[in-house]
């Protein structure tokens, strides 16, 4: 079902951490108008009412400024008179994990027994590169070098390591949960989820086959769209390069003190 004419009111959803790791990491275009972009995919004549950009404060652990340009992104962001923000969270944990590769000087390590690397810095010198036989079973597709692909699936003795990671919460679940009430309350005509996220499937599927509203799935540019979304979605688009260098904000926002981080 694609509307066309005028004035079709349409919602926007954007999953801020899905965007940013499939389009805007390691590019120079992370200065986003998403108004602008979303404008950019879709057909005339569709009217963007309102966009719900959800996302979660950024910790400074690994990168020090990486809070401070994100609150000015988002002052950036709250300018626009379409955009909502709104917030899931960060949670901090270790957890204990099999290795599949330990990679050291950019060469893998073969241990036939546990062991215990001592901090400090390794050089690895000849030999191609071997697999870990305390990693995981091999799988039948064989890589590059003719060495067996790892099937995911952890040996029963495999070397564990504890690891720290930030994990994101609640974006899907906030997102998912707007999409649906404001579909329920007829508050757009088409919707469009900016999202690689498959945990969106059910909730896009309800709103076109129950509420019969178009949902467009935008994929960010460096990503192929998970085959689920592609069958739940009306319509799909993916993000060019072309488009984010379309979609930029001024450098420094006109009436305002918000100019683009330095160093973005």
């Amino acid at each position: 079902m694609l509307f066309l004419g005028a004035d079709v009111r349409t919602r926007v959803y954007v999953d801020g951490f899905n965007l940013y790791y499939g389009a805007l990491k390691g590019t120079s275009f992370k200065w986003l108008d998403p108004v602008l972009l979303t404008s950019l995919l879709l057909p005339p004549g569709y009217e963007i009412e309102r966009l719900r950009y959800f996302t979660a404060r950024v910790s400074g652990k690994l990168d020090p400024r990486a809070p401070a340009r994100q609150r000015v992104y988002l002052k950036a962001l709250a300018t626009l008179a379409e955009v909502d923000i709104h917030y899931g969270r960060f949670l901090a944990k270790t957890a204990w994990r099999p290795l599949a590769n330990l990679p050291v000087a950019g060469r893998r390590i073969d241990a036939p027994r546990p062991v215990t690397l001592p901090r400090g810095d390794y050089r690895v010198l000849g030999g191609r590169p071997q697999t870990l036989p305390v990693g995981v079973y091999p799988d039948r597709r064989g890589g590059r070098d003719g060495a067996p692909r790892g099937s995911g699936r952890p040996i029963a003795d495999a070397m564990i390591a504890e690891f720290h990671t930030m994990e994101e919460k609640g974006s899907d679940v906030n997102l998912a949960a707007h999409l649906l009430n404001d579909a329920w309350k007829g508050l757009f005509e088409a919707a469009v989820v900016i999202s690689n996220d498959t945990d969106l499937v059910v909730p896009i599927r309800m709103v076109t086959e129950e509420r019969r509203r178009p949902v467009f799935v935008v994929c960010p540019g460096r990503w192929q769209i998970a085959p689920q979304l592609r069958q739940a979605a009306s319509h799909v688009r993916h993000i060019r390069p072309a488009m984010l260098r379309g979609a930029q904000f001024p450098d420094k926002l006109p009436g305002t003190r918000i100019t683009k981080p330095s160093d973005w």
